[in-house]
């Protein structure tokens, strides 16, 4: 049996899989293009959430940074308003008490034989202007430590220890210095030694205060860009002392205004550990 002719002359396909072909390819939608918007919009979110945290990590490290120089540049004026008070100090109290003394002397040595009691009361001016004298001395000492001035850091911790050992010849002091010379040492920023010095004073006065200790120990290394200051002692632990929260929160307002830090701790052997990092730029060649 012959089949069927279109009227147009053209064979109509009978096959089952052909016709199904032809009716899911008609009918089958693609999911691509609907796909591909919501795609697009999440990247588009991702690329703005990360550029916004971008944007906002940038803003925090300009804040920090100009944070950390008007900090540097407060503690540098403050150094400055340091050295003149300093000054002012020395010589106008200083020579006034100095002045009142070269007086009272003058007219206890004139009275002593016609007038004993007001000779006496000269001589107890005298004693009274030299200690006045002494405390000037002092106050310029802890405003503005002379050494600083002209020897540096290291000179003025050794000029700080050795004072201190005068004023308490039963406690030991040791200064351990790395690099040992002072010319290898170097120096930096006048505001950077003048916080590493004051640091160092605030623990030892610390520790001569509050930890009974036999021996106090202040090691300072210089090493690339950075200097590290460490205060121990043998005396009594956190836990025994009375709490200095001020001077803890000075040394560290003056580390931090210099871009450094300062922790406090029990030590391993027993007493305080005082840990503080400073910059020192141009450490590594001496500068």
């Amino acid at each position: 049996m012959t089949a069927p002719h279109d009227p147009s002359g053209a064979s109509t396909p009978r096959s089952e899989s052909g016709s199904a072909v032809a009716r899911t390819g008609a009918a089958a939608p693609d999911p691509a293009p609907a796909a591909e918007p919501s795609l697009h919009k999440a990247l588009e979110r991702a690329r703005e959430e990360r550029d916004r945290a971008l944007r906002h990590a940038l803003e925090v490290e300009q804040q920090r940074d100009l944070s950390h120089e008007l900090a540097l540049r407060f503690e540098r004026e403050f150094e400055e308003h340091r050295r003149a008070l300093a000054q002012a100090l020395h010589d106008e109290l200083g020579h006034h008490a100095m002045a009142i003394r070269t007086i009272a002397s003058t007219l206890e040595n004139r009275l002593v034989d016609r007038e004993p009691s007001l000779a006496q009361l000269a001589g107890l001016m005298v004693r009274n202007a030299e200690a006045l004298s002494a405390s000037v001395r002092n106050l310029v000492r802890q405003v503005r430590p002379e050494p600083l001035e002209h020897g540096g850091l290291i000179e003025g911790l050794r000029s700080l220890l050795a004072d201190w050992a005068l004023r308490q010849p039963a406690i030991r002091f040791q200064l351990f210095v790395d690099p040992p010379d002072d010319i290898s040492f170097g120096f930096a920023l006048p505001e950077v030694e003048a916080a590493a010095w004051r640091i160092v004073a605030e623990s030892v006065g610390n520790a001569v205060e509050h930890a009974q200790a036999g021996t106090i120990v202040v090691s300072v290394r210089r090493g690339e860009q950075m200097l590290t200051l460490q205060v121990g002692d043998d005396g009594r632990g956190l836990a025994r002392r009375r709490a200095d929260g001020a001077g803890l929160q000075a040394m560290r307002e003056r580390a931090a205004a210099c871009g450094g830090s300062v922790s406090i701790a029990n030590g391993e052997s027993g007493g305080v550990e005082v840990l503080a990092s400073l910059p020192w730029p141009g450490a590594g060649d001496g500068g």
